[in-house]
């Protein structure tokens, strides 16, 4: 592990500490604070988020040559900042997103610290801001999560399209959750050519800020209330969203080769009603990608 980190400059410029395990998880949590770590999107100060999106497709919003620059709070230990740099190390591998230290001079910039629980702005607002990644969110799977609203994407359930996948039971939903239910401004989005993933890294659980231990959400497509937001890496389609917002050409990330887009079958044109379903996707994708956006 060491040597993986070692290129991944501040990550591995961390004060020696004795990690307790009381700094991890807690091994009990209520509904309350299960639903705080949830809530993880803040706007900048001063801001209105009344329309959200699922992926920002104003050229402002993005991170210029998807560099990221950032600076890390002295408060991790060199086991979370291990974390830290396994996440990042995804990113670097499997899209063309580049975290890197900031230098001086840059006044757009990305702070990561242990703020309050797990939050982060999407998309680049300007100045600093700032990605949180308190004790109860150093796993994996959440600081991808977080580190892909920071890219420019909000959460899958937040689609304009997304009654066409999953039911909202209201009922029981937390009163002040309510707002994290809304749909994206369709005419302030992009969807990348993409179809609602079940899978994505980014969609909440059934659960998601439930007020009395029902579910707040459930899946359409039968087979799926256990795999909505229990992703613990990447699905193909968020790396295909990430690469085609930052327009990573003649590069091949997840599998996904960007330069070389063709349908293998000659009758696409008849079928492409097809492309979004999620029961056909993986073969629509395989045959048909050109016509139905994939790529």
């Amino acid at each position: 592990m060491k040597a993986k980190i070692k290129n991944l400059e501040n990550f591995r410029n961390s004060k020696k500490k004795k990690l307790l395990t009381t700094q991890l998880l807690p091994t009990t949590m209520t509904l309350e604070d299960v639903n705080k770590h949830r809530s993880d999107i803040r706007s900048p100060p001063g801001s209105k988020r009344r329309f959200k999106r699922n992926g920002v497709s104003r050229a402002a919003k993005l991170w210029p040559n998807a560099r990221i620059p950032y600076t890390i709070s002295s408060q991790y230990t060199s086991h979370e900042r291990a974390l830290l740099a396994r996440a990042v190390k995804e990113y670097h591998d499997k899209t063309c997103i580049k975290f890197v230290p900031r230098t001086s001079g840059e006044d757009d910039y990305l702070f990561i610290g242990k703020v309050d629980g797990c939050f982060s702005e999407v998309g680049r607002t300007s100045g600093v801001q700032v990605l949180s990644l308190d004790n109860g969110c150093l796993e994996y799977a959440t600081i991808i999560h977080e580190m892909m609203h920071v890219v420019g994407f909000y959460h899958e359930h937040e689609r304009w399209d997304r009654d066409d996948y999953i039911d909202i039971i209201w009922q029981n939903i937390d009163r002040a959750a309510l707002d994290q239910f809304g749909k994206v401004d369709l005419s302030k989005t992009s969807y990348y050519g993409q179809p609602y993933d079940y899978k994505s890294i980014l969609h909440y659980d059934s659960l998601a800020f439930s007020k009395n231990g029902y579910p707040t959400m459930l899946p359409k497509q039968k087979g799926y209330a256990s795999t909505i937001g229990n992703a613990k890496d990447f699905s193909e389609i968020d790396l295909a969203k990430i690469n085609r917002m930052y327009d990573c050409q003649n590069k091949q990330y997840g599998g996904i080769r960007f330069a070389d887009c063709e349908d293998r079958i000659t009758v696409c044109w008849w079928s492409q009603d097809r492309c979004h379903s999620p029961r056909l996707h993986n073969m629509m994708k395989a045959l048909c990608a050109k016509t139905c956006n994939f790529c």
